[in-house]
């Protein structure tokens, strides 16, 4: 994959996701999975993007050997249109009720287990415990420090 400029790490996490998403084990993927797998490669496209790329939004359309995976993750790597810390700031803001840049510890914990890659409770508890500032007597923790340290971490 030099010809790609892929890394070594990042052709295995192609190939890793696609033996996950290759449920008949006949070496294709339903474009339907695509967005899943490139995500389960770490990358945040957007559905446009994914749209681009060839995935499909109705299963059974079309199907995607491994090798057309590797074009698709390298064009999903090179889009400017993924999420970053400014759309998570400008998300987050809808839970700010005071204006200050906080938001109830437990809405927080509501979105990293219910919404997007759904986290089990004891992965946002402890992803909360490891990036969140401390709760207000009110239980109120500003969303920003926590999202900067998210989004560090991704790089």
């Amino acid at each position: 994959m030099a010809e790609l400029g892929l890394k070594k790490r990042e052709v295995d996490a192609i190939d890793f996701a696609f033996d996950v998403y290759d449920f008949k084990g006949d070496g294709k993927v339903d474009a339907f999975y695509l967005g899943d797998l490139i995500r389960a490669c770490n990358l945040n496209p957007t559905l446009k993007t994914i749209a681009e790329i060839g995935g499909q939004t109705e299963k059974g359309k079309k199907t995607l050997a491994k090798a057309d995976c590797y074009p698709a993750y390298k064009a999903a790597k090179d889009s400017k249109d993924q999420g970053g810390f400014h759309d998570f700031v400008e998300i987050l803001k809808l839970y700010d009720k005071n204006n200050d840049d906080t938001m109830l510890s437990h809405q927080l914990f509501l979105l990293l287990t219910n919404l997007g890659e759904k986290l089990t409770k004891e992965e946002a508890k402890n992803l909360m415990n490891e990036l969140c500032d401390p709760e207000d007597e009110d239980g109120f923790i500003p969303f920003k420090p926590f999202l900067e340290k998210m989004c560090a971490a991704e790089k």
